[in-house]
């Protein structure tokens, strides 16, 4: 991983607001399907931790709507076994209060990983900003020389036909000339009658 080596400040990032690389219209489109291995490797591995971001939000929404309705449930239970005397619903409670522990203990979890996983797209992103870069310099000077090499080309085609421009209006005029001194001294009959002799 050669980009390894290129010394870019982090704090850029922060500075020029680099957005997530994997979901930049440009950077798609410029970078998205090179063939580089490295480039390739970390955009995989930021999508990857993107997804699972993703899936942990649903998740902890999910979590958390279930919990809002074990809630409901132990106020609710919690009502009939005080106020109406229903204490066969005592073993209920306790079913809920284990539903919201397991509930938070996964919640914890969650929260736990939803913290970390931005650090590290963070980093993943950095990575693939470095593997750019490099890529983006190599590529550019590679382009620049394939750039001078069509402009050399076409400077010797603009020449090249500069001289056959000029050797076409010398014929021309040779040609014209020809024509008007012979057409001059013999008249239109006698150059009929040549252009069939000689020229066919």
């Amino acid at each position: 991983m050669a980009f390894k080596n290129i010394n870019l400040d982090e704090n850029i990032v922060l500075k020029n607001r680099i957005p997530l690389l994997i979901e930049d219209k440009d950077w798609l489109k410029l970078f998205g399907n090179v063939s580089n291995k490295d480039i390739q490797y970390l955009k995989e591995e930021l999508m990857e931790l993107v997804k699972i971001r993703k899936e942990l939000e649903k998740k902890e929404q999910s979590f958390q709507e279930e919990k809002t309705l074990a809630i409901k449930m132990i106020l609710g239970i919690s009502n009939a076994v005080n106020n109406e005397n229903k204490t066969h619903s005592v073993g209920l409670l306790d079913k809920y209060k284990e539903k919201i522990e397991n509930i938070n203990e996964e919640l914890d979890e969650i929260v736990y990983q939803l913290e970390t996983i931005p650090q590290e797209i963070r980093e993943l992103n950095f990575n693939l900003l470095k593997a750019t870069v490099y890529y983006g310099y190599k590529e550019l000077k590679d382009k620049e020389k394939k750039l001078k090499e069509v402009n050399d080309e076409l400077d010797s085609m603009r020449e090249r036909i500069k001289i056959l421009i000029n050797e076409k209006y010398d014929y021309e005029e040779r040609v014209n000339l020809t024509y008007s001194f012979l057409h001059g001294l013999l008249g239109s009959e006698e150059i009929e009658k040549l252009d069939e002799q000689i020229l066919d």
